[in-house]
């Protein structure tokens, strides 16, 4: 009886508590489905502000980032262009430009540059401050934003300047022109329109007063051999009016001949920009040779041009050149070097002297051109192909300090290899496959060299 009265006690006890919870509390059916559903959008709702909260900042982040990287770009190109602004200035300063002149290229070419590349961008007409001759010049530019503009940063300012100074004092150029059969008709006549171009490029008609010489420009012309011209029997220590003499059944002839055409030399010297002498004079070719049914060995009516500064005198050199013959090229490379080398100061004119290689705020170039591979040399003298002659007198030249600029034109491989081996860099090396081309690979050399004047 004790226990039936626990278990009714027990039986009342859980009834009656039933009975004390009020019926909103009761987790019973639709209420308890109801309570957990109000429990989730609650939840929700927290989740998105809290959401709301951390995406905010990171889109300004983000946003901050992109810009920034937008405005490193952006200054990056506003400094290019001032730069080349700058250039543009300094060359029109070594043209004989006046200050305001110079100041107007600048601002011009700055202005012109930036709003034909730059979006979104905007700048100042360039400060620009000429002091002897050094080019200054700066401005201030905006930056339209992106996503920054949520935070209320709707563009962003930095500035740019940059100097320019016209820097070396004075040049000393050699061009080295192939004249071989190979370049006959439409060639030459692409050589001549480039070769112009290149001189009008590099001296001015009117140059800043006490500045006329600071580019010089001297022109030599290759093919089966060398014209030596009026240094014929400096570089052979031979005359220049020889005899051919030959027996015939016993009886001797003699056959009286001039030539100023001349080989490369032999012995240790062969490489080098050494002056002629005693072991060191250049061979000339025999008779047979110049007279040869191929004219393997022909020789260029075109006589070395020393430095000058003088236009129409190059002009008319250009003028005058003709194709013909085989390609001994690495004759063409030792004597632009020769024109240009202040060894040779003994032999030049006292108006053509080359500057010493070591001279303060001066630079030399030699601008080398083929149409084919080297393909000649004086072969009874041992010294190798001229492919390779080339190549070893280039590496001696480029150890000097003088800059080497090469032109293959529609050349072969084989040509190809060789001027790019010469080339000082791979941004000195032109590939040109017409006329235009070959005109603006000279043009391209011609800014090249003014540049060698100017320090930024």
């Amino acid at each position: 009886m004790g226990d039936e009265v626990g278990v009714m006690a027990n039986s009342l006890s859980t009834d009656t508590v039933r009975q004390e919870i009020p019926e909103r509390f009761s987790l019973n059916g639709e209420r308890w489905h109801r309570l957990v559903r109000n429990l989730v959008t609650k939840k929700q709702g927290h989740v998105a502000i809290l959401a709301a909260l951390t995406i905010l900042p990171i889109a300004l982040i983000a946003g901050f980032a992109i810009d920034f990287q937008m405005l490193t770009t952006k200054k990056n190109k506003a400094q290019y262009t001032l730069d080349s602004a700058a250039i543009a200035g300094t060359r029109a300063y070594q043209n004989g430009a006046s200050d305001e002149e110079v100041r107007q290229a600048v601002q011009t070419y700055f202005m012109s540059a930036l709003n034909t590349t730059a979006n979104h961008i905007s700048c100042t007409v360039p400060s620009v401050i000429i002091e002897g001759t050094d080019v200054d010049a700066s401005t201030e530019c905006k930056m339209d934003t992106t996503l920054s503009a949520i935070a209320g940063i709707e563009e962003m300012a930095f500035s740019v300047d940059t100097a320019t100074t016209f820097g070396i004092g004075k040049v000393d150029v050699a061009f080295v022109f192939d004249v071989s059969g190979s370049m006959d008709g439409s060639r030459i006549a692409d050589l001549k329109v480039a070769a112009h171009d290149a001189v009008d490029t590099l001296l001015v008609e009117n140059p800043r007063a006490g500045h006329e010489d600071d580019i010089r420009l001297s022109m030599v012309a290759y093919n089966g051999s060398f014209n030596a011209g009026s240094y014929f029997e400096t570089v052979t220590n031979e005359s220049s009016d020889q005899t051919y003499s030959y027996s015939y059944y016993g009886t001797w002839y003699s056959i009286p001949y001039s030539t100023t055409c001349v080989f490369e030399r032999d012995g240790s010297d062969v490489y080098t920009d050494a002056a002629p002498g005693p072991d060191k004079y250049m061979m000339v070719p025999t008779y047979n040779q110049l007279n040869d049914y191929h004219n393997r060995y022909e020789c260029s009516d075109a006589e070395p041009l020393e430095l000058t500064s003088t236009r129409q005198t190059l002009h008319d050199y250009v003028d005058a050149l003709d194709a013909g013959g085989n390609t001994a090229g690495h004759l063409g490379v030792a004597w632009g070097w020769y024109m240009i080398s202040p060894n040779w100061s003994s032999i030049l004119p006292a108006d053509a002297q080359p500057l010493p290689y070591d001279e303060p705020d001066t630079a030399k170039a030699i601008v080398l051109m083929t149409d084919g591979a080297f393909n000649i040399e004086g072969d009874k003298y041992g010294n190798g192909s001229s492919s390779n002659q080339a190549k070893t007198i280039c590496d001696n030249i480029k150890e000097t300090g003088v800059v080497i600029y090469s032109v293959a034109f529609q050349a072969p491989e084989a040509g190809r290899e060789v001027l790019e081996h010469c080339a000082s860099d791979i941004d000195s090396f032109f590939t040109p496959s017409d006329g235009q081309q070959l005109q603006d690979a000279y043009q391209s050399i011609a800014k090249s060299i003014s540049d060698l004047r100017i320090t930024h």
